[in-house]
């Protein structure tokens, strides 16, 4: 168990948190609309809630950095560091994303092409694990997840200071998002292009 796992199971940890905040978040959002104050600004208590859950993401993706920066210099490189670093991420990303589109903060197509990349480029390593080929992360992937890690602050942070019914307001803070789908279908096509040889078989 050395310092990298240990940034991992962190990042693993602080994922509840983020799944508490966000039900509560919920939970108050649905609470509130459904009183007789739900004229009042809703943003005025429960942008705590978002701004706690940007902070958290962001020690999470720091520990993401620290842990493979440290794995690396110390050949720390483990079975259970490559098994549940990236998982880690995904999870944590994909569940913000999921409780973003919910509440209209960010657009759900962009929620499912970036899901469904991921389920193709997962499905890419297992046919080249079978055929005993190693598969680099591209730089487009890596990319990908550095956007998403902007993106998604700034859309915690932002959201409660805008109207997100008005569009060109949340489509100006959903643009580092957007930069992160064309990255994420991009190098989602690489994989897949890489895979169809096998495929023919």
């Amino acid at each position: 168990m050395n310092l990298p796992n240990k940034l991992t199971i962190i990042r693993i940890t602080l994922i509840i948190p983020i799944i508490i905040l966000f039900s509560i978040f919920t939970w108050y959002v649905i609470t509130f609309e459904n009183s007789e104050f739900k004229n009042v600004n809703l943003y005025s208590s429960s942008q705590y809630f978002l701004y706690t859950i940007a902070i958290i993401f962001i020690i999470s993706m720091v520990t993401d950095f620290l842990d493979g920066y440290f794995a690396r210099k110390n050949n720390q490189i483990t079975i259970f560091g490559k098994l549940f670093d990236p998982l880690a991420d995904k999870i944590t990303i994909t569940i913000t994303l999921i409780f973003l589109s919910y509440f209209q903060y960010t657009y759900i197509y962009i929620v499912i092409f970036m899901i469904i990349r991921d389920l193709i480029v997962d499905g890419s390593r297992n046919i080249f694990a079978k055929n005993n080929l190693k598969i680099e992360a591209s730089i487009y992937g890596k990319l990908k997840t550095l956007f998403q890690s902007i993106a998604i602050p700034i859309i915690l942070f932002f959201i409660p200071v805008i109207d997100n019914n008005i569009w060109w307001q949340l489509l100006i803070i959903n643009i580092p998002m957007i930069i992160a789908l064309f990255l994420s279908i991009y190098s989602g096509f690489q994989y897949f292009k890489q895979i169809i040889p096998f495929l023919k078989g």
